[in-house]
This record gives structure tokens, C-alpha cells and sequence, in this order.
């Protein structure tokens, strides 16, 4: 039996202890999860030179080698295992299991995956308006490439949520761009043909007007979400 290269990873990386987080049908490996092996490799790799060479063999090493074998071991490996660690995080946290991970975001995620819920986030899950990583493909200023004030706010949500310090329900006291929104929606027919999108479309790009206004919510207000967990209490 012929085995790629990736294939050949799979199948002898657990055997060593490192189970992958999901596998694909085909049993292939995704860049995160060659990612997550590497990380953990790369850890090990440097754990073990170091104490080769500090406890080891450091007196058979001349004093330019061994420098040079401990700058190896303290900063390039753990610098490729960091980045190959940063690599997994940003790419599992786009994933809606991500969101659904956070006791707090469950109410959203619980009516973003009701086929019966009316909200816009629901009726993009159902639809498959979105095909994946649904959360973040409409929340990206949280990503890489997002602003400050997101990155900010994004802090300051996880701050609150380990220390358990919030109120529930949850509020969100900041404003969404409709850029998020147009970025999808601007270019395509059906967008284009209603007579209020063209009228509006100067303020809502300046954000002047909320795309929510006239399509509703994206999730179930404070006060539903708060019903909810009663009932569910």
C-alpha cells in the first residue's frame, strides 16, 4: 500500500501519543492539526536537546558549540514550536466549536444551529448562506487583521469571562459595521435589486443606518436569552 507523506503522519503520530483533534474522511490531515504535531515535536525536540547538553554531554562540547547548541534549544525550536502553536489557535478559534467552548456563548450558538430560531444568525447557519466557521466569518475584526479597538474589546471579553466578573445576560454595548455585512451582500443580484438597498447604500456604508434595523436581530436579545436559561435552569 503506497502512503503520501501526510498519510504516513496520521497513521504513526498517534501511535506516539499525539491524537489529532478531528479526521477527515479520507483520513488526510489539515494544515492545523500538521501544525498541532509540529508544535508539540518541536517542544520535545528542545526539551531533550537541552538536557542532553546541559546535563549530558556539555563537557564534550567545545564552548562555540555548546553556545551555539543552547541557542538552538532556547530560542529557534521554541520560537518554530510558538509559531506553529499561533498557527492552531488562530485556525481553531474560527471554528464554531470554538464559540460553543465559552459557557457564555452557548445561548448564541444554541439558536444560531435552531432550525426554527428567526434570527439572522440562524438563518444563515440553516441555509447555508455561510458554508463554515459561520461565527467568524461575520465577526472577522476579532481576526489577525482586525482593528485595535477590536482586538481591545477582545481582550477585555476574555478578561471578564475568566474572572467571571460579566452580567448575564450578556450585552453588547459597541456598534457592528455594516461593512461586515455588505462585504457578502453588496455585489450580489438580489442585494442590488431591491430599491431600498440602493437608496441606502451611501449611509450604510457610513454605518448611518443599521442593516439590523429593517432585517432584525442577529441573535436572541438579552432579555430572550435570559427567559431561556431560566427555563433551562
Amino acid at each position: 500500500m503506497n502512503l503520501n507523506y501526510l498519510q504516513l503522519l496520521h497513521y504513526t503520530l498517534p501511535l506516539l501519543g499525539f491524537a489529532p483533534q478531528n479526521t477527515s474522511k479520507e483520513n488526510i490531515l489539515t494544515l492545523s492539526q500538521i501544525a498541532q504535531y509540529l508544535g508539540i515535536a518541536l517542544a520535545i525536540v528542545g526539551i531533550t536537546l537541552l538536557v542532553i547538553v546541559e546535563f549530558i554531554y556539555k563537557k564534550k562540547f567545545s564552548r562555540g558549540m555548546y553556545h551555539w547548541l543552547l541557542l538552538l534549544g532556547l530560542l529557534l525550536i521554541p520560537l518554530g514550536s510558538i509559531a506553529s502553536t499561533s498557527y492552531v489557535v488562530v485556525e481553531e478559534t474560527k471554528k464554531l466549536n470554538s464559540c460553543a467552548s465559552c459557557h457564555v456563548m452557548k445561548p448564541f450558538v444554541q439558536d444560531l444551529t435552531n432550525p426554527h430560531s428567526p434570527t439572522l444568525a440562524a438563518r444563515h447557519y440553516r441555509y447555508k448562506w455561510i458554508a463554515k466557521d459561520q461565527c467568524y466569518a461575520c465577526h472577522t475584526t476579532y481576526g489577525l487583521h482586525g482593528s485595535l479597538a477590536s482586538k481591545r474589546d477582545g481582550f477585555r471579553h476574555w478578561l471578564l469571562y475568566i474572572t467571571n466578573s460579566y452580567n448575564k445576560p450578556i450585552q453588547y454595548t459597541g456598534t457592528y459595521p455594516n461593512s461586515n455585512c455588505l462585504t457578502c451582500h453588496e455585489n450580489t443580484q438580489k442585494f442590488q435589486s431591491v430599491p431600498s438597498h440602493q437608496s441606502l447604500l451611501p449611509d450604510l456604508k457610513k454605518n448611518l443606518v443599521n442593516c439590523f434595523t429593517c432585517h432584525g436581530p442577529p441573535h436572541p436579545l438579552p432579555q430572550q436569552r435570559l427567559v431561556k436559561t431560566e427555563k433551562q435552569n
